[in-house]
């Protein structure tokens, strides 16, 4: 879905020489065992499933902060899941900088592809970004790259620029030695005793008659106390047509069930469709993917 995509990238070009490749799928995924010289948090595959903590559905922000877009997390059971909330149903919205609202979501019914809806609130709902119907959820706030200081912003670019070149890469190595460029860069407390780092990086060859993109998404994470230096605790790689090819971007952020694990709300842009994924941290410290929605057209 365009409505998420970022319209400028920011950060700096980075030059990093990727030095190790890998198989070509269309997605390298870290569920998915990859030669690269450190021990990753992805070495198994784990179960595509929407983690019950964070209740039946989940909303995403459509046009206005009133209306809301609803996702089923089991698209083959969506009559089924909608029909089982109650109507109206209390929901909690929350913002990418940790707010947190309620409202009231109206019975709504599957309506294919995209299905919408229109909060009730008084005061209307301001902007927020996702939003949960009942669960154990608590809000987990993102700070943007904008509010960074001068040093941290090119500090953390270059982190993040790093870990990147580190991956494999497309096994006709056509990006190789091609500058990253940092699109988004989200920090957050991934623990109490651990800070993190969420980015996405793209590096583009600029055929005339289709360009191809590689899009990179990174999770960093530092050690408060003993050995600060960032490393990868997630990646996830991309290659292909400007047009299609898959696109992620971190819609917010929660902390799920009794355990308060981190989780990550992304959309994924594959050009004329989007779908939804579930990124969580889990009690071993590990992240995966643990849920991605069917792909809509809206």
């Amino acid at each position: 879905m365009n409505l998420f995509r970022r319209s400028s990238w920011f950060g700096a070009a980075l030059m990093g020489i990727a030095c190790e490749r890998g198989k070509p799928p269309v997605r390298v995924d870290s569920t998915t065992p990859t030669p690269v010289a450190t021990t990753d948090s992805t070495t198994t595959i784990p179960p595509r499933n929407w983690d019950s903590s964070a209740g039946p559905l989940l909303l995403v922000a459509a046009e206005s902060p009133s209306r809301a877009f609803v996702i089923a997390p089991d698209s083959a059971a969506a009559v089924a899941q909608l029909a089982a909330i109650p109507h109206p149903a209390s929901v909690t919205l929350l913002g990418r900088g940790g707010t947190v609202q309620t409202a009231e979501l109206p019975a709504v019914s599957d309506s294919g592809a995209c299905t919408v809806a229109t909060l009730r609130a008084a005061p209307p709902p301001r902007s927020w970004s996702i939003g949960f119907i009942g669960g154990v959820v608590a809000p987990l706030p993102l700070d943007s790259i904008q509010s960074f200081s001068a040093a941290d912003s090119t500090s953390l670019s270059a982190t993040v620029t790093r870990i990147a070149s580190a991956l494999p890469n497309d096994s006709a190595g056509r990006f190789n030695g091609l500058p990253f460029v940092v699109r988004t860069l989200w920090r957050f407390n991934a623990a109490s005793d651990v800070r993190a780092v969420v980015a996405t990086l793209v590096r583009q060859i600029n055929q005339e008659a289709t360009p191809l993109q590689e899009h990179t998404l990174i999770i960093a994470e530092q050690r408060l106390k003993g050995d600060t230096t960032f490393s990868k605790a997630y990646s996830e790689r991309s290659y292909g047509p400007e047009e299609t090819i898959e696109s992620s971007d971190v819609l917010g952020a929660a902390l799920l069930g009794v355990n308060r694990n981190a989780a990550l709300i992304l959309s994924r842009d594959y050009g004329d469709v989007t779908a939804y994924g579930l990124l969580e941290r889990g009690d071993d410290g590990h992240w995966r993917s643990r849920w991605t929605s069917a792909r809509r057209h809206c």
